[in-house]
């Protein structure tokens, strides 16, 4: 797959390189999230700093070993293609078309059929269904 030029502008303004660290959403959702290495650090600070060691919930301690036992630093090409590890497809049911969506310091790859099953907000889901139809029209 390839990330889009304005992601790739993102990452190297945020990071200064090619790299993302690919990662199984945070939350419940069945998608992957793209960081650059930077927001990484900054989120395993920023835990780090919320909990002594022995401190940390259950819950915590779970998203902290969703998060980062699978998560995979790619450096994408200069036209933004990277290769998603099969693990990582397999996690999000990826197996042919994505949906990157933007969230300003990340970005989320979706298998677009479980974006619109798990997305609550119907105009979004009807801004995602058009999208789809021009790009399968293709």
């Amino acid at each position: 797959m390839s990330i889009p030029a304005p992601f790739r502008d993102v990452v190297q303004q945020r990071a200064g390189d090619r790299r993302v660290v690919l990662m199984p959403h945070r939350g419940d959702w069945d998608c992957l999230e793209g960081q650059t290495t930077t927001h990484v650090s900054r989120i395993n600070e920023a835990a780090n700093e919320r909990f002594a060691p022995d401190d940390v919930s259950v819950e915590e301690d779970m998203a902290r070993l969703r998060a980062f036992s699978l998560s995979v630093q790619v450096q994408y090409e200069e036209t933004g293609r990277i290769v998603l590890p099969e693990d990582l497809r397999e996690f999000a049911e990826i197996e042919g078309e994505v949906l990157l969506v933007g969230l300003g310091a990340h970005f989320q790859i979706w298998n677009p059929d479980l974006f619109l099953e798990q997305t609550g907000d119907e105009r979004l889901k009807k801004f995602i269904r058009r999208k789809l139809e021009k790009a399968r029209a293709k």
